[in-house]
């Protein structure tokens, strides 16, 4: 059974890159744009819900906790452009306190072991648990200051999306890659791909990019 959802993980991981690269060369707004869109929130949704029981199968707190920020980066991404009004819901909110909660573990875990431990987990740990509170916490500061509706509301959708895509991106690497140190791998596809999505966020709120 763990092998069958194994090869799903995988697969759904390849469809969601292969989904995600034609949304992004795809015209913003449009029906292959929107399609591709789906199909990567839906392949997404798998992989993180199948790394969620594997970790809960072949115990891994660590896989866990990684599981429920690259979910929480989709889910942000989905529900900002479902919900066009801008105004959070009670799964908007119930979804900022299971990142919150995450976030504070693993900073609390990547503290500790800090002080106990040796290698690369602990600064991963703080680096994801970090960006995941933050999050969460900017979530409910923008929703606190009225809706997000506009560019502001594309900008996040493209933002958080391709956030997931960087966590899908590393993943494979740490399937595929543990030639390379702990650190280049987990935190590598985030340092090289964050500015494109600063980048790429500045051209939606000036409006450079179709929404």
């Amino acid at each position: 059974m763990t092998q069958i959802l194994l090869l799903l993980h995988i697969l759904a991981g390849v469809a969601a890159l292969a989904a995600a690269g034609i949304a992004v060369g795809s015209a913003k707004g449009g029906r292959l744009h929107r399609r591709s869109g789906n199909a990567y929130t839906l392949a997404m949704l798998i992989v993180g819900l199948s790394a969620l029981v594997l970790a809960v199968a072949n115990p891994n707190a660590f896989l866990f906790a990684v599981g429920v920020f690259s979910l929480y980066l989709v889910f942000t991404g989905w529900r900002a452009a479902m919900v066009r009004d801008g105004r959070p819901r009670r799964l908007d909110h119930a979804g900022g306190a299971v990142m919150a909660l995450a976030g504070l573990g693993m900073l609390g875990w990547g503290a500790q072991g800090l002080l106990t431990a040796s290698g690369a987990q602990p600064v991963i740990l703080l680096a994801f648990g970090s960006i995941g509170l933050t999050m969460a916490l900017a979530d409910w500061r923008d929703w606190a200051r009225g809706p997000i509706t506009g560019k502001t509301r594309i900008a996040r959708h493209l933002g958080r999306m391709l956030g997931g895509t960087i966590a899908t991106i590393t993943a494979a690497g740490v399937v595929n890659l543990g030639f390379l140190p702990d650190l280049v791998v987990w935190l590598g596809p985030t340092v090289v791909l964050t500015p494109v999505i600063f980048w790429w966020t500045a051209r939606v709120t000036r409006g450079a990019v179709r929404t």
